[in-house]
């Protein structure tokens, strides 16, 4: 039954009424974007629900949406999976000739494409590796001359103070203070002792030194340390240092010092405290010791007195005291014996015996560290409460190390044994330098370091710090005078370096390094300062088996080209003035050489005929003025009038040089004789080409063609260089000439004529000999010669 279009129209509209009537069914009115959100919202709930199968749903609906076909293509792709490739038959090569030239080629192809890859390979392997070693020795000298070794941490000061300078004798500013000044004034006189072959005593010039400048007295407790150890100790070979019987002498040493300066600072705090001390009686060091407690701890114990005693250094004051008390045991055969204080002993193993019996824990602090010290037991405490000072420490360590190195029976046990290394050990691990404050007390950790043997360490410690690196690098100097301090086999190596030969934990240290890093500041200013500091590197050597002090005053000439002061100069007649050099046993020629190479390879040419003059190589010399007078020969008048002057100032004094190449500077002299006079006008053209005729380069005769070609090929490069623009000059002049020759009206057979033929034949024989030589000259030289040719031609 079909239904018409107005039907349904008219059921719809019913439908629509009746909904409008309904009271129980609400009516919903949205919008568009109301009923998108919906939308969205509905997807959103349902999205969580997906299956897998959904992702497939939507590329249905999406290519469905642009015309595709769905299920067949889905079809297709079946049909494509189950399809499989058979491998194609490969047909027989029947050209053999081709293909066995196209595997040759596919071979030698693939090995130049091999090697260029190797090469590159290797190329960029070798560039990285030359990268990272300039980078490594450029960060190593820049951190070395900012810290004074690789191995320390970065600190920059906050407070950055002003450099002193100091008016020099040279009449500029010095970058030396007065302290510096001083020091380098001892440098030089001790440098011509040596010379002299004299000895100097370096300390004590160095001490004298020390008490004008009026140094803190943290300076002058290390410098006063190191006069003991130098005056007491010199060795040929610093090896010979780490000797046991060395090790012992050099540690008693030590020990001295301290209880030296414990006495001087008994006697001080007395004087400070008179009253309390209640000094009288028979001036002695046991009076010194009963005053000093009574001051301190107002203690009467007699191992309080008996302490004090040792440790200002006199065992027979403190046996003295004991005696007094009325003590009788094994500790005053020990006090009797305490000069012989490494022996061992049947009463120092009594003593021991008795301390770890009960006196270990005694209520009498004094009377426990002396049984220790006596006994040589019970290493490892501390006694806090008695030993409050660094100083007070380390003589209980060192004394303790004395009585450790006994030749005789082992009568102690392994927890009462300590050797000097231990201590060094100690010093360096279990405290270090953030313990002792380094960074604001150099001296202090130095102090402790020179105390413990540990010299090089100590150096290093305060060449890093710029206020104490003075005093750094003249006590190493004093050290090394004395064979004291083990150095760096190479000047490469950082301040300290390790070895294998040296017992641990001793270092190196590099005196090269920290000689040209102390100089660096004044090389330049003051460079007679620094070449004598420079003189004391006589006999190290580098890498390439060179001198450094060679190597050293090389540099310090090109960086401050004070040459008249350091190389002397030379007369009008030849004879060498004597420079700041020449005081020193050093082959002069060889250093003077040295520089001049170094300022050929940089292009101071000027430089380095000044020095080879000095270094009467006059072959260099040549060399050098020959190549400078080639080059500016013809482009710049000025440049060329410099490099005339020096070569006519110079040429009396080269008549010792090598015959060719002298010959070679006088022609190119004369050369520059016939060039001014090209260029001084037409009046001086006839002039200029009979200079050129007498240099016998040029051929104006038909018979001296050939030989000139001939002689030309005797011509070193640089009169080549020349060659082109000559016959260009020698053109242009005949040119000229041929043109005022042919102004003249007179008739053909006159002599202005028979001029203009002459002019005409030169003319030919140069543009000929031109074409002769076998020597490619520029393109456009032969043009040039062309167009002054033609107007010459018939």
């Amino acid at each position: 039954m079909s239904i018409s279009f107005a039907e349904l129209l008219q059921s719809a509209e019913q439908l629509n009424a009746d909904t409008a009537n309904a009271a129980s069914l609400p009516r919903v009115h949205r919008n568009l974007g109301q009923i998108a959100e919906a939308g969205e919202r509905l997807w959103m709930k349902t999205a969580a629900m997906a299956t897998d199968d959904s992702a497939d749903v939507k590329a249905s609906i999406l290519l469905g949406s642009r015309g595709f076909d769905v299920p067949s293509m889905a079809q297709k792709m079946e049909t494509l999976k189950s399809t499989t490739i058979e491998p194609t038959e490969i047909s027989p090569v029947t050209d053999i000739q081709g293909f066995l030239k196209g595997e040759r080629e596919q071979a030698l192809l693939g090995a130049i494409i091999e090697s260029k890859n190797s090469t590159m390979k290797s190329a960029s392997q070798r560039h990285s590796h030359a990268l990272q070693q300039y980078w490594e020795e450029e960060k190593e000298r820049v951190l070395s001359a900012l810290l004074g070794s690789t191995k320390s941490d970065f600190h920059v000061p906050v407070d950055i103070q002003p450099l002193s300078v100091n008016s020099s004798y040279w009449g500029k500013d010095s970058m030396m203070t007065q302290d510096e000044i001083s020091f380098a004034d001892v440098i030089g006189r001790r440098n011509d002792a040596v010379i002299a072959g004299r000895r100097y005593p370096l300390i004590d010039e160095f001490m004298n030194t020390i008490h004008e400048f009026g140094e803190s007295k943290a300076v002058l407790d290390c410098w006063e340390l190191l006069e003991v150890l130098v005056n007491s100790c010199c060795f040929d070979d610093p090896l010979l240092r780490f000797k046991p019987s060395n090790t012992i002498d050099l540690t008693k040493k030590s020990v001295e010092y301290l209880e030296r300066g414990f006495q001087q600072f008994v006697q001080t705090t007395i004087c400070g405290h008179l009253e309390q001390a209640e000094l009288g009686g028979v001036p002695g060091i046991m009076e010194l010791a009963s005053s000093y407690l009574s001051v301190r701890t107002q203690d009467s114990s007699v191992w309080g007195l008996v302490y004090v005693c040792l440790r200002c250094g006199s065992p027979a004051a403190a046996l003295q005291a004991l005696q007094d008390d009325g003590y009788e045991g094994e500790v005053e055969s020990i006090l009797e014996n305490w000069a012989n204080i490494s022996a061992p002993s049947a009463a120092r193993d009594k003593v021991r015996q008795l301390y770890y019996g009960g006196i270990n824990n005694c209520n009498d602090p004094y009377k426990r560290l002396v049984f220790s010290i006596l006994g040589g037991c019970d290493i490892e405490r501390r006694h806090g409460d008695i030993l409050t000072t660094v100083q007070d420490y380390l003589w209980l360590k060192l004394v303790h190390v004395l009585t450790c190195s006994s030749t005789g029976r082992d009568f102690r046990s392994n927890k009462d044994k300590i050797s000097l290394a231990e201590v060094q050990e100690h010093v360096l691990q279990e405290y270090g330098e953030n313990h002792f404050n380094s960074l604001q007390s150099p001296y202090l950790y130095s102090l402790v370091l020179l105390l413990t043997g540990l010299y090089e360490s100590a150096i290093e410690v305060l060449y890093r710090n710029e206020e104490s690196r003075a005093n750094a690098i003249h006590m190493a100097l004093t050290l090394h005078s004395n064979g004291m301090i083990n150095l760096s086999t190479t000047p490469h190596q950082p301040v300290l370096s390790e070895s294998d030969e040296d017992p641990c934990p001793h270092k190196r240290l590099n005196l090269t390094r920290i000689i040209i890093g102390y100089t660096r500041k004044f090389a330049c200013s003051n460079p007679t300062s620094a070449l004598n500091y420079y003189y004391i590197l006589h006999g190290l050597h580098n890498e390439e088996g060179e001198d450094m002090f060679t190597v050293c005053i090389a540099e310090l000439i090109q960086e401050s080209k004070e040459y008249q002061t350091l190389l002397g100069t030379l007369d009008s007649s030849g004879r060498k003035t004597k420079g700041a050099i020449d005081r020193f046993n050093v082959n002069h020629s060889q250093i003077i050489s040295t520089v001049a190479e170094a300022s050929e390879k940089r292009g101071c040419w000027e430089e380095a005929v000044t020095l080879y003059e000095l270094a009467y190589n006059y072959d260099k010399v040549l060399e050098i003025l020959n190549e400078e007078l080639s080059r500016k020969l013809m482009p710049n008048d000025k440049a060329h009038e410099h490099v005339n002057e020096i070569a006519i100032n110079v040429e009396p004094r080269t008549t010792n040089a090598n015959t060719i190449l002298r010959k070679q500077f006088l022609l190119l002299l004369d050369l520059y004789k016939f060039h001014k006079l090209y260029h001084s006008g037409n009046d001086k053209l006839e002039e200029a080409l009979s200079v050129i005729s007498r240099l016998q380069i040029i051929p104006l005769q038909q018979e001296t063609i050939n030989h000139r070609v001939q002689a030309f090929k005797s011509f070193s490069d640089e009169l080549r260089r020349c060659i082109p623009d000559i016959l260009i000059m020698v053109m242009s002049i005949l040119n000229k000439l041929y043109k005022n020759a042919s102004k003249s009206g007179s008739s053909l057979y006159g002599a202005q004529n028979k001029q203009a033929q002459k002019i005409r034949d030169q003319a030919r024989v140069v543009m000929r000999f031109a074409g002769m030589l076998p020597y490619s000259m520029p393109g456009d030289t032969h043009a040039q010669l062309s167009m002054l040719d033609a107007p010459m031609r018939y």
